[in-house]
């Protein structure tokens, strides 16, 4: 930085100095920090230039920004006191300040800060700034000839844009594959490809002479073959649950599932080589992978072996050396506690809980001997992080109207320790939202229940292009199945029922009738229970088959469902669940789908209980919206239906 900036660290020192009750020097810290989390490099604050003062001075490479930063307590939103006139103020100080600038800058951009005071603590949104009322005039001398471009200055646009909001949603990309669980995937891909790679290149096994450590064509090719056949045995493995933690744990299971993945690998294997050309595969040390199939036989079940060994190594160094993020719990509520032991319970996240701060002035917490350690009490919260090198503080107090401790969150997040509320980590962890404790102001402020248009057009094409395929792929399946039930049951083969569809607007659903046609007669509308007596002997079948489900391919192609949303209720039990469950109504919000986040995470809904959980399912999928979680939905729907969960 010039000379021109040396008065900003001066300016800068006597802010801090300031009063703890004034906003504005408490937003600028919190501006600041922020700015830097997400790689901004803060170079002067509170620089006074001929044309106005710059709150933050800040650069990304070479493009040069200053920042507005617009903190009222008195005001629901900031942001709406920086003008174009003040924009253009700006403007014109840093294209003044710029042919002193070191590096020289290539762009210039007015960017805004708005801190937004909340009871339960400030919350920030990142404008770009509107455009100015005139261009601010250029410099003279060298300058001129070195002029920088203008970042982010459409001229059609007027007034200020629409916040910039991160791309990356953390707890969203947790659910799809944790961090540890992404980490164990990608070694065991690797210790299958390599294990089939080396051992087709090397003797004994290998029939033909080949460097495997020489770029060529043969060798991407075998490499691309060796990590199909990976693919193919970690998919065996999804399929025996090895991917789940709480199941995979269990080391007395763990050989006996990795020798039915084996087995269920090797059958995939022999399906492939049955249909696939005998060019698909190529390995550069065989020269003749037909003939010696057994030696890849071989080959899977050392690599089997292998990933036995690694799984134990894995586990031992992960979660016995406890190497993970740090976490400590602040609270003295029995959400506090329960949050704790949830991160407890979830090694596979990458959290390790390192114990709860209590408040003052609250009841002591009933804890269990394995339950994680109290540490004492708010006052010593910034120096245990220090002490013990915690990274993330997760808020879960009992009382937060008035009584969030403002001073020593922001102490601890200027030392770089994220700050998280208690229900973004619940739904990290779980993929759900806790809809029994959650606070209006959670959904109204936080992140996620984006509806881009983009987005929803390609959904409509996946839903469209997806129903087509299935109606065709299924038609032989549906001609069989409407025979049986005609055959085997008095009444129509497809059974039509009114539920409630996006924005409480009814539909007919159209199913393969499963049940006799009096079911509901005397008994009037009742949730379905395990092997209800109204289900027919083919309808049990087409019921755990899932096949009573594809005429509602026609409904997709209507408009009035979707392939992946929140299963259609009847309207009926809408009624009686709006009463009972708080934000129910907000799951009609969008179009319901034939399968769902909640179909493939939670079994069969037959209560208003199970309803409520399922519910915390549906906000999730809503609140995450997107084409790769539609995907990975139905991916998981796969696994579902041939494992049979689920089905009434």
């Amino acid at each position: 930085m010039t000379r021109r900036a040396a008065p900003a660290s001066r300016t800068d020192a006597s802010r801090h100095a300031s009063p703890p009750g004034r906003s504005g020097p408490r937003g600028e810290q919190l501006a600041a920090a922020a700015l830097q989390a997400i790689g901004y490099r803060i170079v002067a604050r509170n620089l006074r230039t001929r044309r106005g003062e710059i709150d933050l001075l800040a650069r990304r490479g070479r493009l040069w920004i200053a920042i507005e930063v617009k903190a009222r307590a008195d005001h629901p939103a900031p942001e709406r006191h920086v003008d174009a006139v003040r924009c253009a103020r700006l403007a014109g100080a840093l294209e003044a300040l710029a042919p002193s600038l070191r590096p020289r800058p290539r762009a210039l951009a007015v960017e805004i800060v708005a801190v937004r005071w909340r009871p339960e603590g400030p919350e920030l949104t990142h404008f770009r700034a509107p455009p100015p009322v005139s261009r601010p005039g250029l410099a003279t001398g060298t300058w001129r000839r070195r002029q920088a471009t203008w970042y982010g200055w459409p001229s059609s646009v007027s007034g200020l844009p629409v916040p910039h909001r991160p791309a990356t949603m953390p707890a969203f990309a947790d659910q799809i594959i944790p961090r540890r669980k992404l980490l164990l995937m990608l070694c065991e891909a690797g210790i299958f490809t390599l294990v089939l790679l080396a051992g087709t290149s090397a003797p004994p096994l290998s029939t033909r002479s080949f460097l495997l450590f020489q770029p060529s064509m043969e060798l991407l090719h075998g490499l691309l073959s060796s990590l199909t056949l990976a693919i193919i045995c970690q998919a065996s493995m999804s399929y025996c649950e090895l991917y789940d933690w709480k199941k995979a744990q269990n080391r007395a299971e763990l050989g006996n599932r990795l020798v039915r993945a084996c087995g269920g690998a090797l059958v995939a294997m022999s399906l492939l080589a049955v249909t696939a050309p005998p060019s698909m595969f190529f390995f550069p040390g065989l020269a003749d992978v037909g003939a010696d199939t057994w030696k890849l036989i071989v080959l899977l079940a050392i690599g089997f072996v292998c990933v036995y060994l690694f799984r134990h190594g894995f586990h031992w160094f992960f979660y016995r050396w406890r190497f993970g993020e740090r976490v400590v719990v602040l609270g003295s509520s029995t959400e506090a506690l329960n949050l704790a032991r949830m991160i407890a319970d979830s090694p596979m996240a990458g959290f390790e809980v390192f114990g709860l701060v209590t408040e003052a002035e609250q009841p002591s917490l009933e804890t269990r001997p394995d339950d994680p350690p109290v540490l004492g009490t708010l006052d010593s919260l910034r120096d245990l992080c220090r002490s013990e090198g915690i990274s993330r503080v997760v808020v879960a107090l009992r009382e937060r109207r008035g009584k969030v401790p403002v001073d020593r969150l922001l102490e601890c997040r200027m030392d770089g320790v994220q700050i998280e509320e208690r229900e973004s980590m619940y739904e990290r962890l779980t993929g759900k939202l806790a809809v029994e404790s959650m606070r209006p102001s959670y959904l109204i402020y936080g992140r996620g229940f984006a509806r881009d248009p983009m987005t929803m057009v390609l959904k409509r094409v996946l839903d469209i292009l997806a129903s087509l395929v299935g109606l065709v792929a299924s038609l032989p399946i549906c001609l069989l199945a409407a025979a049986a039930v005609r055959c085997t049951s008095h009444g129509p083969v497809f059974f039509r029922q009114e539920r409630v569809g996006q924005d409480g607007q009814t539909f007919r659903l159209i199913k393969f009738r499963t049940m006799r046609v009096d079911a509901e007669r005397e008994s009037g509308p009742v949730w379905a229970e395990k092997n209800d007596s109204r289900v027919t002997f083919v309808g049990r079948f087409l019921r755990r088959t899932r096949i009573d489900e594809i005429p509602q391919f026609l409904n997709i192609l209507g408009g009035q469902m979707s392939f992946v949303g929140p299963r259609p209720e009847r309207p009926h039990f809408v009624e009686q669940l709006t009463h009972e469950i708080p934000f129910y109504p907000l799951r009609h919000t969008v179009k319901p789908g034939l399968t769902g986040w909640a179909q493939v995470r939670h079994p069969y809904g037959a209560s208003i209980d199970d309803a409520r959980e399922k519910l915390r399912y549906d906000l999730y999928y809503i609140k995450n919206t997107g084409l790769v979680f539609d995907l990975t939905i139905i991916l998981r729907t796969v696994n579902v239906i041939l494992r049979g969960h689920g089905a009434r």
